[in-house]
């Protein structure tokens, strides 16, 4: 009998050890269930807040290489953007005119503040040696090109060249005449000459029948031929009693120019007004009127160049170099810069030959030069 209840009393001990046993395992599982979750969810706001950390790690850096480079000189609302180190070629017409060696000087200038490599090139206004120029910046494995374009229609194979190499390559006022650069930088040239004849009509306020001679405008400048068009079309609607005698020379440089004028003051020395479609040939042209004591004769100009400027300064309001049309080189600099920047960064891509930087020239005026703030 005792033996009996002993041996119950141990069954019941046994079952209740395991009972306990079982509420402890199920206890320790969900613990262990509970920490999983929590563990989880400690993790998801971690990678939330490395991903914030990250972002604005992001931001700072861009912010601070924004303000680690200078951007003097650059467009105040264009967004800069780190593309690395870059090697940049410049070739301009010649850097014997003052226009374009301003704009290459400032175009290097610009592109070392981003911290690339920039070097100037001469063709010296040969279209030979301009493709020798860029046949050369293939060869050095480059990044980028800045140009303007000597012969428009045969630069576009060149552009092509250039493009098989995987180079980048953007024109700047005379560009490759199908539009297949990187992007062209202009500026409305057949308005320039629109507003270049208006000024000459201005000038010759109550000459009746007045004489007009200008450069002839060159076959593979493009812009040469805008200006004229402009001009011409003009003075053919609204002043038809003008007569306009075109010629050129084949010899573009200052002393050419200049000996130019003087031919044809000698050929036409009722002349009212000389209309130069370029900086350098206005400058000369002026020089060459006053060493013939042409003093009474107007010239219209263009690109509004610092000799411009000096010139009509010193001699004030009712200076015969009358007026130049104002085209800046800073301005074709920092966009041709800034452009390339944009196209590395995946922020600008030119969709077809029509898309261009479009910019609008002003006028500056000897009357005015002495308030001129470009």
């Amino acid at each position: 009998m005792k033996r009996g209840i002993a041996l119950c009393l141990a069954a019941v001990m046994t079952f209740s050890l395991t009972a306990c046993q079982g509420k402890d395992t199920a206890g320790n599982t969900q613990g262990i269930s509970g920490e999983t979750a929590a563990q989880g969810e400690q993790e998801k706001d971690t990678s939330k807040t490395d991903a914030a950390q990250q972002k604005a790690e992001t931001e700072s850096e861009q912010q601070l290489s924004q303000e680690a480079v200078n951007l003097e000189g650059f467009d105040e609302d264009w967004t800069y953007t780190d593309v690395g180190k870059k090697k940049i070629g410049i070739v301009p017409w010649s850097m014997a005119q003052e226009f374009n060696s301003t704009c290459a000087e400032t175009s290097k200038r610009l592109c070392e503040q981003l911290g690339w490599e920039a070097t100037v090139y001469d063709p010296d206004g040969d279209w030979t040696k301009m493709q020798q120029n860029i046949e050369d910046l293939i060869i050095q494995g480059v990044d980028g090109i800045i140009f303007t374009a000597i012969d428009t229609v045969a630069a576009s194979s060149l552009v092509d060249r250039v493009h098989e190499a995987g180079i980048l390559i953007v024109d700047y006022d005379c560009c490759a005449s199908e539009g297949n650069a990187d992007m062209d930088v202009v500026y409305n040239d057949y308005l320039g000459g629109q507003m270049a004849a208006e000024e000459a009509m201005k000038a010759l306020e109550g000459v009746e029948k007045p004489t007009i001679v200008m450069f002839e405008a060159e076959p593979s400048i493009m812009t040469s031929g805008l200006r004229n068009n402009g001009f011409i079309d003009y003075i053919k609607e609204n002043h038809p009693e003008v007569e306009l005698v075109q010629n050129r020379t084949t010899d573009r440089t200052n002393d050419g120019c200049y000996q130019w004028a003087l031919d044809m003051y000698a050929a036409y020395p009722d002349v009212d007004l000389f209309f130069c479609n370029w900086g350098d040939c206005a400058t000369s042209v002026w020089y060459a009127l006053q060493s013939a004591s042409a003093t009474d004769v107007y010239v219209i100009g263009y690109d509004a160049t610092s000799s411009h400027l000096e010139i009509m300064r010193n001699e004030g309001p009712d200076c015969t170099f009358y007026a130049s049309i104002a085209m800046f080189p800073e301005v074709y600099a920092r966009t041709c810069v800034q452009k390339l920047n944009e196209i590395w960064a995946g922020t600008y891509q030119r969709k077809d030959a029509a898309d261009q930087v479009v910019i609008m020239p002003e006028v500056l005026r000897a009357s005015e030069a002495a308030d001129w703030k470009h």
